[in-house]
């Protein structure tokens, strides 16, 4: 048993590294709530919400949703994934929130492969959301927004079946 696997699944991959997961929510879904048991389910754990690097920006900020936020919401996520990766480098095993999809991975993709520290992506779905087609159906995990402690203990038994991995 090495560092990363105290308290917790191994989502480092055994390499001394810890590991980092993605959990995003675009409908909503609890990731908020979420996000912190996994965490605290996790030992040595960080939480780090991507809207915290978006906000870090002073003079100039641009609402997210806007079209012209585009450069900073870009520069906000490679931050948030080179933060979580030298956490996870570090031996800590990083939870990310963020509102990110597939599309938008790539900043942790290209960490992951210059760290060599694994990656995990787990989506909420809200209750009544229709399954996603294609090969992330599998990243998917209803939430259960009275029961959040359930929905992180399905994310969790998923983190140790290996099943949210995108790669190293």
């Amino acid at each position: 048993m090495n560092r990363t696997t105290v308290g917790g699944p191994e989502i480092g991959g055994g390499r001394g590294a810890g590991g980092v997961v993605v959990l995003a929510d675009p409908a909503g879904a609890g990731s908020g709530t979420v996000a912190p048991l996994l965490a605290d389910a996790l030992q040595p754990s960080v939480h780090l919400r991507a809207e915290d690097f978006q906000r870090a920006v002073r003079q100039g900020y641009v609402p997210a949703h806007l079209p012209e936020a585009r450069r900073q919401n870009t520069t906000a996520l490679a931050a948030t994934a080179q933060a979580a990766f030298a956490f996870a480098t570090g031996g800590y095993q990083v939870v990310v929130e963020a509102a990110v999809g597939p599309t938008a991975l790539d900043a942790f993709r290209r960490e992951s492969r210059t760290t060599g520290a694994a990656l995990h992506y787990v989506v909420l779905r809200s209750p009544g959301t229709p399954a996603a087609p294609g090969p992330l159906e599998r990243h998917a995990v209803d939430a259960e927004p009275v029961a959040p402690e359930r929905t992180a203990e399905a994310v969790l038994a998923g983190l140790a079946q290996r099943s949210f991995l995108l790669g190293w």
